[in-house]
């Protein structure tokens, strides 16, 4: 029976992407599809078929960046999140009041946006996780507050005040705390269950479907040039990465090497490099997806879904995580089950990069270990796995 799901996103390429090919599965099926995300990613969304409803985020006037360097950045950092979900959470009920889903999806960011359209529409919810998912084990909502230095979200006394308002708005029962310690009912995650910390305490409550891609993203794309240098991939991702002495300094360090060297530089003014080496390309933004396939290594700050894309193509991981705190917990799991090496400051300083790197490509236990995983990433189903976890859920709750 075709239904009608929604689903509400954070406006990011980290958040978006995965949940595109679930999207094109559940829209090939028959269903019926409302997507709410930022504008940036309408002709994604209407490519795989769903209809698509914009929502103006609050990043679109402020950086991460000036968020962690706020004098308060803890209150600062929870308000901003609480507007980011009231922002969703209004453009999907200005859309779809008149005509409510069957089911709302959300990702892991607009847990209270999703939660209250669950509860104004009376439908269940399912949330859709490229990050760590919570149990009464473990807890991703306590980890990152704890990687930046803060207290947990329900603690600060701005924000819990603020957020019991809106929850008694739409007469959810769920304290504050609650919506950061209690799991949603289902749960579909992005990546197979080695990856999750406490992942043998997890039961059917969460489905774990290994990396999810939209048919278009598997599409060749990028090509090498002529000849038989390996290639790295280097990037700082989409928020943290205005740092030219960084990327001139790995730049520098790959002259004159067998090495071809594809940076994604983001807001990184390429001026500021200064004249770059023969074998380096530099590009503002560029799909990993179509540089993977042909890299031999991966440098980047160790987010979740650029490493599920790395593992996906059995890539190596070189972790740099001195600029974004967010990372930190997920870099450190990948560095925990030996999936590649962390890579200091001063080893970047000291122009020992490449050494490390071929170190790293070198490295048989690296390479056993991404084969093991790259197997299960793939064998856990992906986009089509995700769509029929969410079809079997609403039989389910339907009969």
């Amino acid at each position: 029976m075709p239904h009608h799901i929604l689903l509400v996103v954070l406006g990011g390429t980290g958040h978006v992407h995965p949940t595109l090919g679930v999207v094109n599965e559940l829209t090939a099926r028959g269903h019926r599809v409302t997507y709410v995300t930022t504008e940036a990613f309408a002709d994604s969304v209407r490519a795989e078929g769903a209809d698509f409803v914009p929502y103006r985020s609050v990043f679109e006037t402020i950086t991460l960046p000036e968020v962690v360097a706020h004098e308060d950045a803890e209150t600062f950092s929870r308000m901003l999140f609480l507007d980011e979900n009231v922002a969703m959470l209004r453009a999907a009920e200005a859309h779809l009041d008149a005509d409510p889903p069957d089911l709302v999806a959300y990702d892991i960011f607009p847990l209270i946006a999703g939660r209250l359209l669950a509860a104004r529409w009376r439908r269940p919810a399912v949330c859709l996780s490229g990050a760590f998912v919570c149990n009464e084990h473990y807890n991703i909502w306590r980890e990152m507050t704890d990687a930046q230095g803060h207290r947990p979200m329900a603690e600060n006394p701005v924000f819990r005040q603020a957020a019991e308002k809106l929850l008694a708005e739409y007469g959810l029962a769920q304290s504050v705390a609650d919506i950061f310690e209690q799991p949603e009912a289902f749960t579909v995650a992005f990546y197979p269950r080695r990856w999750q910390i406490r992942g043998e305490t997890f039961d059917d409550r969460v489905c774990f479907v290994g990396p999810s891609f939209s048919p278009r993203r598997l599409r060749p794309g990028w090509q090498p040039p002529a000849g038989d240098r390996k290639v790295l991939l280097v990037s700082l991702g989409s928020s943290f990465n205005d740092h030219p002495d960084f990327f001139a300094a790995c730049a520098r360090s790959f002259a004159g090497t067998p090495w071809h060297v594809v940076m994604s530089i983001g807001s990184t003014r390429p001026e500021a490099l200064g004249p770059l080496p023969e074998n380096v390309e530099i590009h503002p933004w560029i799909s990993f997806m179509e540089v993977l396939p042909h890299a031999s290594a991966f440098l980047f700050q160790g987010t979740v879904g650029a490493t599920m894309e790395a593992m996906y193509w059995r890539v190596p991981l070189l972790i740099f995580t001195e600029f974004a705190a967010e990372a930190k917990p997920t870099a450190e799991r990948a560095l925990a089950l030996g999936l590649g090496y962390r890579l200091s400051r001063e080893s970047i300083a000291a122009g020992e990069l490449p050494a490390v790197v071929e170190r790293l490509v070198a490295d048989e236990g690296v390479r056993q270990r991404i084969d093991r995983f790259s197997a299960e990433a793939r064998q856990a189903g992906g986009a089509a796995a995700a769509a029929d976890a969410i079809e079997a859920y609403l039989r389910r709750l339907t009969g």
